[in-house]
């Protein structure tokens, strides 16, 4: 309901598609709901004739779920079902990392809520996700989202969700096998570096000054991923922002970026 999740919803809708959206919070929920119905209307009341047609399509609904939970979880994925019929894009995006420090100034309870969200949450909403989609005609398509330490590499600061990412990978590689012969194809997808809360909290005055580098509002990401993630066929798809090309491009006018996002003196955000 908020960052690269609340992004996505809009490109969906944009699209013209059919929207579920979860938090843990039912006001959070009801004030995206508004917020993306605005963001409709905003675009009919300017939209020409089959843009119009499209946006008419669009539907957004939501209600709250605790990803950590699987009764919570089988109620969201009987919502879904209730609400749209049958679900084609599964996207599980909820994550948490409770900010930048070592190891040892985790709490027992940080350490258990991010474990919790970013892999036994993605682990319980992929199984009910793909229990769903394996008896539909078209079968279905689950992506996971990947993060820092995806690919094995060091996280310093940020252990704990680092591993789950690490963790995560892994279990991708698993589906990917045990699937093979099934019409529900998984999938990861990378958004690189975006300026939401989750990356922000307890970042440093240095690691600000390199975000104006890498990294991209959730709008822009979003506007990127989705139109790949509509037409993603098979299984084991990589659907990432952060190409190398983009990469390149960042380092090679980085001097340009100086300050794109924050003051080089006091580290303030600028969103206009």
């Amino acid at each position: 309901t908020r960052g690269l999740g609340k992004a996505l919803a809009r490109e969906f809708l944009l699209s013209g598609d059919h929207v579920v959206i979860a938090s843990r919070s039912p006001d959070s929920v009801l004030q995206t709901i508004n917020e993306l119905e605005e963001n409709i209307q905003e675009g009919l009341s300017v939209a020409k004739k089959k843009q119009r047609e499209t946006l008419l399509q669009a539907k957004v609904v939501g209600t709250s779920c605790d990803v950590c939970k699987p009764e919570d979880v089988k109620k969201l994925v009987n919502f879904a079902v209730g609400e749209l019929g049958s679900i084609d894009i599964w996207i599980n995006n909820a994550g948490t990392n409770k900010g930048f420090r070592p190891l040892v100034n985790f709490s027992d309870e940080d350490i258990t809520q991010i474990v919790s969200t970013n892999l036994v949450g993605s682990l319980l909403c992929t199984r009910e996700a793909m229990d769903v989609m394996q008896y539909q005609e078209k079968g279905g398509h689950v992506f996971n989202m990947d993060g820092a330490g995806s690919g094995g590499s060091s996280t310093p600061l940020t252990a704990v969700y680092g591993s789950t990412k690490c963790g995560l990978r892994q279990f991708q590689a698993s589906l990917m096998k045990e699937s093979r012969r099934s019409k529900v194809g998984v999938h990861t997808a990378s958004p690189g570096m975006v300026l939401t809360d989750l990356l922000l909290s307890g970042s440093s005055l240095q690691n600000k000054q390199m975000f104006n580098i890498i990294c991209e509002l959730p709008e822009t990401v979003a506007r990127t991923l989705v139109p790949r993630m509509r037409v993603v066929k098979g299984s084991g798809k990589a659907v990432n922002y952060l190409t190398p090309p983009r990469i390149l491009l960042a380092l090679v006018t980085a001097w340009v970026r100086r300050g794109r996002w924050f003051d080089e003196e006091v580290a303030c955000f600028f969103l206009l």
